[in-house]
């Protein structure tokens, strides 16, 4: 399902949320487990630790992200730019467009595998 690396390795530094928004993600824990979500914000809870708030348009929508520990989350490298650059620039992200955007990026992944088989 394409490349993946742990939310630990996207993130570091104050260009966390800029590094981060737009990225698709796996949830890796939970009744959500194998779920692909994109990744519309990131926080960090009174430890420090880093939260990232995850959105697929229906049953999360992006005005209720899913709020996930970094550990129970891998982040994929494929990135939706369009949707990253609207959550930088502070602007609202539809509900539609992360419901094609996710649609987009799971046509392309069952395309580059059956394309290696």
């Amino acid at each position: 399902m394409g490349k993946k690396t742990r939310a630990n390795g996207l993130f570091s530094g104050a260009d966390s949320i800029k590094n981060a928004l737009g990225h698709y993600a796996v949830s890796l824990a939970g009744h959500d487990s194998g779920k692909i979500y994109l990744v519309t914000g990131v926080r960090t809870d009174s430890s420090g630790k880093l939260l990232l708030l995850l959105a697929d348009g229906k049953r999360r929508p992006a005005a209720n992200p899913k709020v996930k520990k970094q550990m129970h989350v891998t982040v994929l490298k494929g990135r939706d730019a369009a949707i990253a650059e609207r959550l930088l620039a502070g602007q609202a992200v539809e509900d539609g467009a992360l419901i094609s955007s996710i649609k987009a990026f799971k046509r392309s992944q069952n395309d580059h595998c059956e394309k290696e088989a």
